[in-house]
């Protein structure tokens, strides 16, 4: 019997990221900030930017371990560990940029993780929903919403419907999900928020219905605005429009991930 043809490199090298994500994930959890890093570092030495804009074997691979990164960074930068010396210095050197400086950084390393490599101009429609709402979040917990706004708006101002479907799993209902709900009241941008719903014509009504509910009873000078913008800061990107528990909250994308 002839031995099996080997399996092709793409293939291989998701082989070992799947074990490789487990042990990553399970570091983070525990704050191992050292051993998260190296194999965060180990994966991207394996990771490459796709060839085309067409799913490939790393595509899951890609958005994950880059959700990953980008809440080790967050994280780190947020709440460092109290011994500055156990950060690496990559991560311990963010600490010197500004908010907007480090999501302006994160974005642009994730265009170039996603940006097809056949395309003279990387295109920002190319990051994945997923990876566009961490970063989104992500500007809200470091304090910069505004750049956040500005990445969402950059990305919907690139997307195709035929690219990003509107009835997509976890794509562009979620993005507007985060936009709407969090980030634009985060700005005390209610009416706004109102408006840009009233002129959406690609999610179905019922996928709008929830976000009017919200958003119709507390126009910008409403006093209890500041409250629930705080309420949703931290929405969860698993489950449509549901709030954050009392307790604190699990970084978004690991509540996500852990489970595929």
């Amino acid at each position: 019997m002839s031995p099996s043809p080997p399996a092709p490199p793409q293939q291989n090298t998701a082989a070992i990221l799947r074990p490789l994500y487990a042990r990553a994930v399970r570091a983070f959890l525990h704050r191992d900030i050292v051993l998260t890093y190296s194999l965060l570092t180990s994966a991207f030495a394996l990771i490459t930017p796709p060839s085309t804009s067409a799913p490939d074997s790393l595509s899951d691979h890609r958005r994950k371990w880059d959700i990953l990164r980008i809440t080790l960074d967050v994280t780190v930068y947020t709440a460092p560990p109290a011994d500055s010396a156990t950060i690496p210095a990559a991560l311990r050197s963010n600490a010197l940029l500004s908010a907007a400086a480090l999501l302006a950084s994160l974005h642009s390393r994730s265009v170039r993780l996603f940006a097809p490599r056949d395309r003279p101009t990387p295109n920002h429609a190319c990051l994945p929903a997923q990876v566009l709402v961490t970063l989104a979040l992500a500007s809200a917990r470091i304090g910069c919403p505004a750049a956040g706004r500005g990445i969402i708006e950059d990305w919907l101002a690139c997307r195709t419907p035929a690219t990003t479907p509107a009835t997509s799993k976890g794509g562009y209902e979620k993005v507007l999900e985060v936009y709407l709900l969090n980030i634009l009241p985060t700005l005390g941008e209610w009416t706004y928020a109102t408006q840009f719903l009233g002129y959406e014509n690609e999610l179905p009504v019922q996928s709008r219905e929830p976000a009017y509910r919200v958003l119709i009873p507390f126009p910008d000078s409403n006093p209890i605005t500041p409250i629930l913008t705080d309420t949703l800061k931290f929405v969860r990107i698993d489950h449509f429009y549901a709030h954050s528990s009392p307790r604190k909250p699990t970084p978004a994308c690991l509540e996500i991930e852990a489970r595929t």
